[in-house]
């Protein structure tokens, strides 16, 4: 079964929210409310990480798919 690339769309939504969860982390930090903005900083990371791995997943299906035609 072919292996389906993520949408460049959805990647830049997940960069975006990943920088408002950051903003609204440090917000809840200035406010001293410790727990929200653990919450949101871990969120933050879980976006980041969710952008890294659709980009670095994305360019393996690409390198695949090149090197497959290559050899037809």
């Amino acid at each position: 079964m072919k292996k389906v690339k993520i949408n460049p769309l959805i990647i830049f939504a997940l960069i975006v929210s990943s920088i408002s969860m950051a903003l609204y982390a440090y917000g809840n930090f200035n406010n001293q409310e410790i727990a929200y903005g653990a919450a949101f900083t871990v969120l933050f990371f879980l976006f980041i990480v969710l952008v890294f791995y659709s980009v670095l997943r994305n360019k393996k299906i690409n390198y695949e798919d090149n090197k497959s035609n290559e050899r037809s």
